[in-house]
């Protein structure tokens, strides 16, 4: 049975009548979270009706379905005419930077700012764009006005943070980490910044206890057990790494990271089998992870590494 004849059964409306009761079940099925029946209604009722607003209304249900290549044809279409609407430019833009079309993103947003040069989610959106296209300066320049508009702004905050981070400024990207955390404190995304630019700004017995928190809501986050470790070998503490990694791997085997760092801190604690089973574990987990970082433990592991595969017939 098709799709139209499962909504229709033996009755016969005609094609306008079938394209509405599909666009009204769409729509019902948008406000419930429904996404992809949505999308399944509002493409038969376009196809036997075309229809401007039905054609928005598909364009925001293939968004929400993380089909932003399918959504882009429609959205583009919209923004051709000439009594479209500011916030569907903006969603243009937002749709060209989900795509990474940064070159196209940054043109429509820069059509609002021009329009309006006090439109703060365009200053976010041009910097976004700049930022991606290796303008930082720019980017800076307009997050720090857009979050002149709009303090409250956290979004902004949080790209500015990242991009000041990115030219090493530190000790700025860390007041607005510190803002970020304040304003949400249980944000994990918010704390591993903060966590991070403590460490780059020396105070690592704060960021220890910012990944310990972190570790103590989800034992499952993995950056956080990559980053606490890495803190915990910096600082010689290799028995509380050794216990950090062994708990990361009864909670997850396929933990492959884990292992491998893992086999970092037995070879440093002169544990040489155990160094070489943890290291055959991550081989074997991650095949493809065979760049590590620079330093003794790098050459032990690359020769483990070699030897390892030339003894398995898989080419693992």
């Amino acid at each position: 049975m098709s799709f139209l004849s499962s909504l229709f059964g033996t009755s016969r409306p005609d094609d306008t009548q079938k394209a509405q009761i599909l666009r009204d079940d769409g729509v019902r099925a948008l406000q419930m979270g429904e996404i992809p029946y949505s999308v399944k209604c509002l493409k038969a009722s376009l196809e036997l009706r075309p229809d401007a607003s039905t054609e928005g209304l598909l364009a925001e249900a293939l968004l929400r379905a993380g089909e932003a290549a399918e959504a882009l044809p429609i959205l583009e279409k919209f923004a051709q005419q000439p009594d479209c609407s500011p916030l569907l430019r903006h969603t243009l833009a937002r749709t060209y930077g989900r795509l990474e079309m940064y070159d196209k993103e940054k043109e429509t947003a820069q059509a609002l700012l021009d329009a309006n040069a006090e439109d703060a989610d365009a200053l976010f959106l041009c910097a976004e764009a700049a930022f991606a296209l290796n303008d930082p300066f720019t980017a800076v320049a307009s997050l720090t006005r857009c979050l002149q508009i709009c303090e409250e702004n956290l979004e902004a905050r949080a790209l500015r943070c990242r991009v000041l981070a990115a030219m090493q400024q530190w000790k700025e990207a860390l007041e607005d980490a510190d803002a970020l955390a304040t304003a949400e404190p249980e944000n994990e995304t918010f704390a591993h910044l903060r966590a991070d630019l403590l460490a780059k700004t020396g105070r690592t017995n704060e960021a220890i206890e910012t990944y310990e928190r972190l570790r103590a809501l989800n034992p499952f986050d993995r950056e956080s057990v990559l980053r606490l470790g890495e803190l915990y070998v910096a600082g010689s503490l290799f028995d509380k790494a050794l216990a950090l990694y062994d708990e990361a791997i009864d909670l997850d085997p396929t933990f492959a990271e884990a292992w491998r760092c893992r086999g970092g801190v037995r070879h440093h604690l002169h544990d040489e089998a155990g160094a070489a089973d943890d290291l055959k574990h991550a081989l074997e987990l991650a095949p493809a992870n065979e760049v590590v970082p620079d330093g003794e433990y790098s050459n032990v592991e690359n020769a483990m590494n070699d030897r390892y595969r030339s003894l398995n017939p898989y080419g693992f």
